[in-house]
């Protein structure tokens, strides 16, 4: 399964529409998963035409979409939650909030920076930001297979 791994688009007040590199990402995905700072019910319009959509709200989202979800992908259990508060814990605060449902991988946004790490078995994964401000912009093309590791292609642009 093919998933493409965007967060913080920040459409229209950061950028005014997504970058084509970000389409031709999702032309062959199984699934796209949006880890929040949405802003604008286009942008999942517009990459609904792609794969369907899963997102989740960013602490500056004011549509309504769920603050977390849990989706079992290929055996994998990937928890998703934009994150919030100072960045220099927020994988720690997301590690506590999903610790009962024991994921495999724990996507989120909110630090802008691209991020991959394992903690305790868990994959903590942010695929930087469309929108950056201060840096590169970055998603990321997660691959998943039942009973192989994740495979992870992150594209900055």
């Amino acid at each position: 399964m093919k998933i493409a791994v965007l967060s913080d688009t920040h459409i229209p007040a950061r950028l005014s529409a997504l970058p084509g590199l970000v389409y031709e990402a999702c032309v062959d995905s199984d699934l796209i998963i949006h880890a929040g700072d949405v802003e604008e019910a286009e942008v999942i319009n517009n990459l609904s035409n792609f794969a369907p959509v899963k997102a989740v709200k960013g602490n500056t989202d004011i549509l309504q979409l769920p603050e977390t979800l849990t989706l079992d992908l290929e055996g994998f259990k990937v928890c998703v939650a934009h994150g919030s508060g100072p960045y220099h814990n927020v994988r720690k605060r997301l590690i506590a909030k999903f610790r009962p449902q024991k994921p495999d991988i724990i996507i989120h946004g909110h630090t802008h920076i691209y991020h991959q790490s394992t903690d305790h078995n868990t994959m903590l994964l942010c695929p930087g930001a469309i929108a950056n401000p201060t840096g590169s912009r970055s998603m990321v093309i997660l691959t998943l297979e039942a009973g192989k590791q994740p495979d992870i292609k992150k594209i900055f642009f």
